[in-house]
């Protein structure tokens, strides 16, 4: 899972939603609000082609 966000840091995935589940993006945008509120830093949501699902990504700056 390359992109922008992610290219150069440790991205670490939170959570994964079923792209199946009509709901799912938004259940995942909302899991990604939850974790920007829980602690700093960048946190992004990706959809994953190999497994058909939204991914909640955070992005280790390390």
């Amino acid at each position: 899972m390359t992109c922008r966000s992610c290219t150069g840091h440790h991205p670490v995935r939170l959570d994964t939603f079923p792209a199946g589940d009509p709901r799912a993006s938004l259940r995942a945008a909302h899991r990604a609000t939850e974790a920007r509120a829980a602690a700093p830093g960048p946190v992004h949501v990706h959809y994953d082609a190999t497994t058909d699902t939204f991914a909640v990504i955070r992005t280790d700056q390390n």
